[in-house]
């Protein structure tokens, strides 16, 4: 992990940014010598949201129900107006 006090991070900011999204390169941020930020890629500071499995998928379906095939979605919601 590459070190960075705060004026060299102000100063080259745009080319950690750079850095972290391109090369996934961490750079931590010194203050009077201590750690006080990271500049880090996305997919470190927010882990992707895992993606559900077919078979998940087909479950969830599953458990909604099924309506009769001829109602359509604009069919039920006039009906309610009556």
């Amino acid at each position: 992990m590459r070190k960075a006090s705060l004026a060299e991070a102000k100063a080259h900011l745009s080319a950690l940014v750079d850095e972290a999204e391109h090369h996934k390169r961490r750079t931590l941020i010194l203050r009077h010598g201590k750690p006080v930020a990271a500049i880090v890629p996305i997919d470190v500071a927010v882990p992707p949201k895992p993606h559900l499995s077919k078979v998940e998928i087909e479950r969830l379906f599953a458990g909604l129900g099924s309506t009769a095939p001829q109602e359509s979605a604009v069919e039920d919601l006039l009906s309610g107006r009556r």
